[in-house]
């Protein structure tokens, strides 16, 4: 629970400093234990406003132009008001006789030229350029946080993750078990003890479509399911393994050697292999 509230805290921490957004979502699908109705209306809540700030402050940031921009003007020499003729039916001497080809020929350049006199100067190009790019990069980091986070949650669909056992805190059993070790209270009504027999531990158990409970006495080990009960005496034990994070198997000797798989929240295993081994290492030793 401690562990819990420390990411917890962290998550908020990182939505609000609103840059590290993607972070916080991370955190929280992955090191918390919120609801999942929660997580989903938060991500898509923070995953809007990131993309709003981004688009805001860097697709629509203006750009300033300080290599200077060239005007559109150009200077051709030519005559003035006093350049112009003294009689004006004479012409001066100062103008020369255009022919006609080196008329078409100075048209042609003038219209070649016009188009060059629109373009926009190189310097805003660069910035825009340089603006949308960096746009494209934060946006594509996002995206591909996003598809971490969907994909690690499909994954993990149909997992029980962070199990609390609703039968007993496993918080005060102190691994690794010793002979003076105390066992809490265990709140199982399931089962019908025998007289002087005692619970040590118990839990639910997670195969699909054949849930029960796995239950530890000090006499023996009950398997309950849909498909019936289970017993094995704690003396008839022969092998206790785990074949998997989430499989335990039994094996017993009596009446003919058998095997029992029994399915376990992962958080679990180690409780029950632990007090399993434990409650046998006793028997063995009276």
């Amino acid at each position: 629970m401690q562990r819990n509230k420390v990411f917890s805290i962290i998550t908020i921490a990182c939505f609000c400093s609103i840059l590290l957004i993607p972070i916080g979502l991370s955190l929280m699908w992955f090191q918390t234990s919120w609801k999942k109705k929660r997580k989903i209306i938060i991500t898509a809540a923070g995953s809007l406003l990131y993309v709003a700030i981004v688009a805001f402050v860097l697709l629509l940031e203006p750009s300033y132009n300080t290599g200077g921009v060239s005007l559109p003007f150009k200077y051709s020499g030519g005559e003035t008001a006093y350049d112009a003729p003294a009689t004006p039916g004479r012409p001066s001497k100062k103008e020369k006789k255009v022919s006609p080809a080196s008329d078409k020929k100075q048209k042609s350049d003038s219209e070649k030229s016009e188009p060059e006199e629109e373009r926009v100067p190189r310097s805003v190009k660069k910035q825009s350029g340089r603006t949308l790019g960096r746009g494209f990069y934060f946006f594509l980091f996002f995206v591909i946080v996003m598809i971490l986070i969907l994909w690690r949650n499909f994954r993990s669909a149909g997992k029980k993750e962070d199990y609390e056992n609703p039968y007993v805190d496993t918080n005060l059993y102190k691994l690794p078990l010793t002979d003076d070790s105390k066992m809490p209270l265990v709140h199982f009504l399931r089962l019908k003890a025998n007289q002087g027999e005692k619970i040590l531990y118990a839990t639910e158990t997670v195969q699909k479509d054949n849930e029960g409970d796995f239950v530890v006495t000090d006499q023996r080990v009950v398997i309950f399911s849909k498909t019936g009960t289970s017993e094995i005496p704690i003396s008839a034990l022969t092998a206790v393994l785990s074949i998997s994070n989430s499989v335990m198997q039994l094996t017993s000797s009596s009446p003919t050697e058998q095997k029992y798989y029994i399915f376990l929240p992962e958080s679990q295993m180690k409780f029950a292999l632990a007090i399993v081994r434990w409650v046998y290492g006793r028997q063995s030793q009276n």
